[in-house]
Order: structure tokens, then C-alpha cells, then sequence
């Protein structure tokens, strides 16, 4: 008998039970809402490196179909010259629609005569720049047949930089 009456009652609800039953249901929206901002920016920037580990693979293929021996020849000096293997790279940039490799003693000159309208690797309004190092090897003998690469992509989003490597190796055409 008691539960009809509470059924029937016409009362309705106070102004302090729909102030109360909106703050709790604003809280628990509110944490609802951060989980998928943050989610949100984390999918952004996952996407980002995406396309920055593509573009490190792209660069990796345009590297094995270059000459091995130029590349060779350029890695070994540098490998076995005075100069540290960590400052000296080379450069990927886009020149006339295609790609074009820069050594990082190229000055800023050499590059604009060579190339005057060149400009980073650019995905989705996003500029990626990509360098290119080779890795010690143990032994000198070891270049005759592969080159060990390490290339680097960095990118800046809001004044932050992020960056991406991948590994891989240049093979001879002696043994393909």
C-alpha cells in the first residue's frame, strides 16, 4: 500500500534535488568529455608519427636505389676520415618534384644554386626533414657488400620537435 502512494504523489521534485542531480550529472560528463579530448590529441600526434616513420621508410627505398658505390665512397671517407661520423649526414630534399641528397658540408649557397627552390618533405601541411647517417661497422670490409643507415625525420608541431629513426641497410648491387 505504501509503494502506491509514493507512486501517486504528485509533489514532484524540489529545486535543491534538480540543482544537485544536474551537478552530479555535469561531474561525471565532464570526466567523460576529458578522457576524449585527451584521447583525441593522442590519436593527433600518433598520426603524426605515422606519417613520419612513412616518410623514413620512403626515404630508406629512395636511398637503395641510389648508387652504391657513390653512397659507399661517400659513408666510407666520412667513416674513416678525421671528421666525426655523428656531424657528418646527408640531407634529403625536394628539388623540381623530386628528391635530391645534400651533404651536410653543402652551404647554404651550394644548395640554392644547385637548387633554388627547395623545400622539406611536406605532408599534410606538415614539414618533415629528413637526414640520412651511416653506422660504424666493424670492419672496413664490411661496406664492400652493405651500408648500415640510420635515417632521422623531424618535425615540428606548436614549437615542440619530435623526431623518428629508422634502421636499415643499402645492399650491393654485386650481391642482389
Amino acid at each position: 500500500m505504501k509503494y502506491i502512494k509514493i507512486v501517486k504523489n504528485d509533489r514532484g521534485f524540489t529545486l535543491i534535488e534538480l540543482l544537485v542531480s544536474i551537478t552530479i550529472l555535469g561531474i561525471v560528463l565532464l570526466s567523460f568529455m576529458n578522457f576524449f579530448l585527451q584521447s583525441s590529441t593522442y590519436t593527433n600526434a600518433n598520426q603524426k608519427k605515422t606519417v613520419g616513420v612513412n616518410v623514413a621508410r620512403n626515404v630508406l627505398m629512395f636511398m637503395e636505389k641510389q648508387n652504391f658505390l657513390e653512397i659507399r665512397n661517400y659513408f666510407h671517407d666520412v667513416n674513416t676520415g678525421d671528421k666525426s661520423s655523428e656531424a657528418d649526414f646527408l640531407t634529403l630534399l625536394i628539388c623540381d618534384e623530386k628528391y635530391k641528397l645534400f651533404s651536410d658540408s653543402s652551404t647554404e649557397s651550394e644548395i640554392n644554386n644547385t637548387c633554388p627552390k627547395k623545400k622539406n618533405i611536406t605532408i599534410n601541411g606538415l614539414e618533415y626533414e629528413a637526414a640520412i647517417f651511416s653506422e660504424e661497422v666493424s670492419t672496413p670490409g664490411e661496406m664492400d657488400y652493405y651500408i648500415p643507415i640510420t635515417v632521422k625525420v623531424r618535425w615540428n608541431i606548436n614549437d615542440r620537435e619530435y623526431s623518428t629513426t629508422v634502421d636499415g641497410k643499402i645492399k650491393s648491387e654485386d650481391i642482389r
